[in-house]
């Protein structure tokens, strides 16, 4: 028995990219798998993904090379560039695309490929439409791309991304339309394919959808905006994160719980203590009364969550014993809700579980 798990419903995972692709018909999809896929294994979505994903994108080069390692073979993209120029071999070994996104870098990627004259890079040219984190400006992309397409250390044509900052807002619609219209007027420079769309742009923007587009957490079943749900969309939840019950104890009114006495009974009552805690990725600012789903229904936290251990009140009537399996989140209990509660987002809560928790892959 495992005291904490994470349930992988591969079969959500295909459903939720077969939505995706309806919902840009016209374009391929990249599959976001950075982060160990939001938390998901990125080795295992990649390949449950694979009837749908033309390449996978991925943050850094560990994460490329462990999809190599697993026999992924299909486009890898680095959106972060490549951070060290010493990296560079093992790119081009691996055939692992990498984003042009300074003249600095540029620079040195065709310094790379004139000490390698046998070597052609693939590489994208990543453009900066107001997040202010990566990209060529808008002033500067229209020689940016002359310089790529001079070049012939590249594999060309080289296609232009950028990434979309407010697509989920809808109170920032009009920033949104100045990045989209940014895009557009530096798109001109391009001689190869765009990619545009993220998981907010596919689902309400259908003109971001260009050639290729770049889905990250809905894949997983999970809204990119916050104050809904993935389920209001179609999508299904991918991760279920749960452990079990330790102990149930009886509690008299004025029993305190946990470190520093953070909840007191006001009612005679009983409380289960779960087998997991901040050390295992459940937040320890969760605040009292978060839902926990426990043998059929939804009870509450209680106290203050502890590094192997947190609390939930049963109250008088529900049954629990040792062993039971309790749900942190999941089908149950969303994911968007807990962010909501503890002040962050989904995309945190994900990638939180730590090794103590065994991924438990199910393809039914």
């Amino acid at each position: 028995m495992e005291t904490v798990a994470v349930d992988i419903d591969l079969a959500a995972l295909k459903r939720n990219m077969a939505l995706i692709a309806g919902k840009a018909p016209q374009s391929r999809i990249i599959a976001v798998v950075k982060a160990n896929a939001y938390g998901h294994g990125s080795v295992a979505c990649a390949r449950a993904m694979d009837e749908y994903a033309a390449g996978y994108a991925v943050a850094r080069l560990e994460e490329a090379l462990e999809l190599r390692e697993a026999g992924i073979k299909k486009p890898i993209i680095m959106l972060g560039g490549c951070a060290s120029a010493g990296d560079l071999d093992e790119v081009a070994q691996q055939d692992i695309s990498v984003t042009a996104h300074s003249f600095a870098m540029l620079e040195e990627l065709k310094a790379f490929c004139k000490s390698r004259p046998e070597i052609r890079l693939r590489v994208w040219c990543q453009v900066n439409i107001g997040m202010q984190r990566l990209g060529f400006n808008e002033d500067e992309a229209e020689r940016a791309m002359a310089e790529i397409r001079a070049f012939p250390g590249f594999v060309h044509p080289v296609g232009m991304m950028a990434h979309l900052s407010c697509s989920d807002e809808a109170a920032l619609k009009a920033y949104h339309e100045s990045q989209l219209a940014a895009f557009k007027r530096m798109s001109r420079f391009a001689e190869g394919p765009l990619c545009l769309a993220n998981s907010a742009g596919i689902l309400y923007y259908p003109e971001t959808c260009t050639e290729f587009v770049r889905p990250g957490i809905i894949q997983y079943g999970i809204s990119p905006t916050l104050g809904k749900r993935g389920t209001d969309f179609g999508l299904t939840p991918v991760m279920t994160f749960r452990t079990v019950v330790y102990a149930v104890r009886d509690l008299k009114p004025g029993d305190a719980v946990g470190y520093g006495a953070s909840w007191v009974a006001d009612r005679p009552t009983r409380i289960a203590v779960l087998g997991a805690g901040y050390a295992d990725g459940y937040p320890r600012s969760m605040p009292n009364g978060s839902p926990v789903y426990l043998n059929g229904a939804v009870v509450h936290t209680v106290g203050h969550v502890c590094m192997d251990m947190m609390f939930a009140e049963l109250g008088p009537d529900l049954k629990a014993a040792p062993g039971d399996t309790a749900e942190l989140w999941g089908r149950h209990v969303s994911v968007e809700a807990l962010a909501e509660r503890v002040g962050t987002i989904p995309y945190e809560l994900l990638t939180r579980p730590t090794r103590r928790a065994r991924y438990c892959y199910h393809s039914e």
